[in-house]
């Protein structure tokens, strides 16, 4: 078999970490085109690029028979360690520790200049272990915070490798600074691959995190949307059914807002439909569950709640809500919702209890829109009360 060579290495080395990069970077593009990027993108992309030109600048100097004058490996590794912390911090929104480090970074970069080979070895790997392990902390953190998986690869890869960085800062007093050298260049070649698998393993999940928000969440308003609601409320029509409890829905309609939208303009009315979700959500109890189900239309199901508790709820929304006028330009608009309500015993399915409260919102709007109007299952009592604001 063929003898590989340092320079075969070298090429060997190179296809692989070039490999890793471009994937990563193509999915760093492809993300960075997203109506709404990943924090901390930007940053952990130049930390890439940067650590994979710091690594070629290595490899180059390593196979070179020519000595150089300047440690150009040294310096990258401190930019690139300090590049990977301040992604980590960004991505994290934690901007504490940037500027001292950051000034520690350029103060040991501009000692490579004046420091003897063996000094700047010792140098570099103390102020890449501060960088790699103030990084890994941040990334912990992240990944307790957000439930990510993909941040706490990043940090087990970071603190592995910090008291790895410790031994081979040791082993370098009574070692060969040649060896020395080459562990630590195959420590960062690790660290590279490992925090690219850790950071693109925590945007997949946090992407599919965010896909799954979207098909069960309302993102103006940020209440369940009509499929997040049929999700949750399993468990809750299924407790119902066995203990034969009441369970209770209210229809929100507000009144004339395509008026709203036509006369003062889409953001107007998204302010209208913002301010009466946080009123729903103020006023229903913790154990309530709250939808927008339609363009101006919200649902609340009310477990355990019987059809003359869920009226008197309803009168305090429809008297909260033509309260609070929203002011636009220095102009109040009045706000009116009509409301329906229904109310079943035991078993129930959603879309028959949706569908009776919309039959009792029809008649809130025939009677006149800002009032309350019920239904009830079993036996069926239609029933308007008018309190016009």
């Amino acid at each position: 078999m063929q003898q590989i060579h340092p320079e075969n290495w070298t090429i060997i080395y190179f296809g692989l970490i070039f490999v890793v990069a471009c994937v990563q970077m193509a999915i760093a593009y492809t993300l960075s085109n997203a109506s709404n990027p990943m924090p901390g993108l930007g940053l952990y992309t130049v930390y890439f690029m940067a650590t994979l030109l710091g690594l070629i600048a290595f490899a180059l100097q390593y196979s070179s028979s020519a000595p150089m004058r300047m440690d150009i490996f040294s310096t990258a590794s401190i930019i690139y360690s300090y590049l990977l912390f301040a992604a980590a911090g960004q991505r994290a929104q934690i901007k504490r520790g940037r500027i001292v480090l950051g000034i520690i970074c350029l103060a040991t970069c501009i000692s490579v200049f004046f420091l003897e080979p063996q000094d700047i070895f010792g140098v570099q790997m103390s102020t890449t272990t501060l960088f790699f392990a103030c990084a890994g902390l941040l990334c912990g953190w992240r990944s307790w915070a957000h439930r990510n998986i993909g941040d706490a690869i990043t940090a087990a890869a970071l603190m592995t490798i910090v008291g790895t960085l410790i031994g081979i800062y040791v082993w370098q007093i009574d070692g060969d600074s040649g060896q020395v050298q080459t562990a630590g260049f195959g420590l960062y070649s690790s660290a590279y691959v490992l925090v690219a698998i850790g950071f693109l393993t925590s945007v997949l999940i946090e992407n599919q995190q965010r896909l799954s928000h979207i098909s069960t969440q309302d993102p103006l308003t940020m209440l369940l949307n009509r499929h997040g609601l049929e999700q949750t409320l399993h468990v809750t029509l299924a407790q119902a059914a066995r203990q034969q409890l009441p369970t209770s829905a209210i229809m929100v309609d507000i009144d004339h807002f395509k008026e709203i939208n036509d006369n003062f303009g889409n953001k107007a009315g998204d302010q209208v439909l913002k301010q009466v979700s946080d009123t729903l959500q103020r006023i229903s109890r913790a154990s309530d569950l709250v939808a927008r189900v339609g363009g101006e239309e919200y649902l609340l199901i009310l477990p355990s709640t019987d059809l003359e508790d869920a009226r008197t709820l309803a009168e305090r929304i429809r008297i909260d809500i033509a309260e609070s006028a929203l002011l636009i330009n220095r102009q109040q608009i009045a706000i009116t919702a009509s409301l329906g309500v229904a109310g079943a015993l035991g078993a129930i399915e959603l879309n028959k209890l949706s569908s009776e409260a919309e039959r009792a919102l029809h008649l809130a709007k025939r009677g006149g829109r800002n009032q309350v109007a019920s239904v009830e299952n079993k036996p069926i009592l239609l029933s308007t009360h008018v309190n016009q604001a």
